[in-house]
């Protein structure tokens, strides 16, 4: 295939829930992207350069805005970010993803970049419907099982399913090298003082979900 080449959609990679990694390099402004994020955006491992600019260009037209809005909010402040939005790949197929970012610090707590991952939760969003997710929710409230409330937090804030809720909790548990009930715990506690009244949904559980492990005691 020709650099930039669109990756064959038949070729193993629409399973569901795939996950790709990235490291971004403030300084430097270089994007490295794993084999499995290339997938997910449509193209063929190592056969174009990742950019910020790809990026924004890649987001569905009606997302775009907010992707670039995230994207420029996340470079000025140096603090993460979980977001929800659709891409489009070159051959034209619309794919649903969530990315998680955290900023990567020097020992002077300066922000010098950004890791993290994307989740293609693409086939999960299109089978799951409005009734469903509300009954999911309903039963997350009702349950006392602390990782399945905060759960049902990223499935309410950012309308993924079960499973993929439970990966982002999952990946930044293993991020931080915390046991992942402690870590529910503490983004369930958290959640208790956030007024949807006052922050928007997305952007309040965004931050507690990528700050929570600051607030737990080290072992």
């Amino acid at each position: 295939m020709e650099p930039g080449e669109p990756a064959d959609s038949s070729a193993g990679f629409t399973s569901p829930c795939r996950v790709g990694t990235f490291e971004f390099d403030v300084e430097t402004d270089t994007l490295a992207w794993s084999d499995a994020l290339f997938e997910i955006y449509g193209y063929v491992p190592g056969s174009i350069v990742p950019t910020t600019e790809l990026l924004i260009e890649s987001s569905h037209p009606d997302d775009r805005a907010q992707a670039a809005t995230v994207l420029a909010r996340t470079l000025a402040s140096g603090v993460g970010c979980v977001h929800a939005h659709r891409i489009v790949t070159p051959a034209g197929e619309i794919r649903h993803i969530v990315i998680v970012g955290s900023p990567v610090e020097n020992p002077e707590t300066e922000t010098i970049g950004f890791s993290g991952y994307a989740v293609d939760v693409t086939r999960t969003t299109e089978s799951v419907v409005t009734e469903s997710v509300n009954d999911a929710v309903q039963s997350v409230v009702a349950s006392r099982a602390v990782i399945e409330q905060a759960k049902g937090a990223l499935m309410f804030a950012f309308g993924v399913d079960a499973d993929t809720a439970f990966g982002v909790l999952s990946w930044q548990s293993q991020t931080h090298n915390l046991k992942l009930r402690a870590l529910a715990e503490q983004v369930v506690k958290d959640l208790q003082t956030f007024d949807p009244a006052v922050l928007d949904v997305k952007a309040g559980v965004s931050h507690v979900v990528l700050t929570a492990h600051r607030r737990l005691p080290r072992s």
